[in-house]
């Protein structure tokens, strides 16, 4: 597990470097946000039956976006979801649409952040004092790659967490519009 952690540790400081020296590329392309969420899930439900595990989404949901950096975003939240969630609590994942904006949120039942600390999270190497004391690993560098991630597609976050009750993490990115359908997927089937 150790190694396990290093290799992480080395990716996440390889992200951050490539991402100051402005030599990470976004590979934009059309993609339903419903669909990755669905595949994240799946794959988490796999690899910890200790949380319960449930989706809200109201869909379809288009982003253009790098979908492999939104996906690895997800991933660092319901990552660390888990990690704050006891076994047996409930981590949820929501997806909607208001207006032009596609909304994501992930909201466990979780520790919880202490008010002070909330606004640091996102600082590379944070971490807060419930966070070492838990022993739950981790370099305090997730965060702050989802910040760059989400900055750099023109989205932003609100974080409301409260301890004891959990942490509700919600994204916002500009929404793009539905792709035209393609012949043969009209309603009868013809095109």
């Amino acid at each position: 597990s150790e190694t396990e952690n290093m290799k992480i540790l080395v990716e996440q400081l390889l992200f951050l470097a490539r991402s100051d020296s402005d030599t990470i590329h976004l590979e934009k392309t059309l993609f339903d946000c419903g669909k990755m969420v669905e595949e994240i899930v799946r794959e988490t439900r796999l690899i910890d039956p200790a949380h319960t595990f449930e989706t809200r989404l109201d869909g379809p949901a288009y982003l253009e976006a790098d979908q492999q950096l939104i996906k690895q975003v997800l991933r660092i939240l319901v990552d660390n979801s888990i990690k704050y969630t006891p076994a047996g609590g409930t981590i949820q994942l929501k997806l909607w649409q208001e207006k032009d904006t596609i909304k994501i949120q992930v909201q466990d039942n979780g520790i919880g952040i202490a008010p002070a600390d909330v606004p640091r999270i996102f600082d590379r190497f944070y971490r807060s004092d419930e966070s070492r004391a838990r022993k739950t690993g981790g370099s305090g560098l997730g965060l702050a790659i989802v910040k760059w991630i989400v900055d750099n597609h023109g989205g932003y976050y609100e974080v409301l967490s409260r301890l004891e009750i959990g942490t509700r993490i919600t994204l916002s990115f500009p929404s793009a519009p539905k792709p035209p359908a393609h012949p043969g997927e009209g309603p009868s089937g013809s095109g």
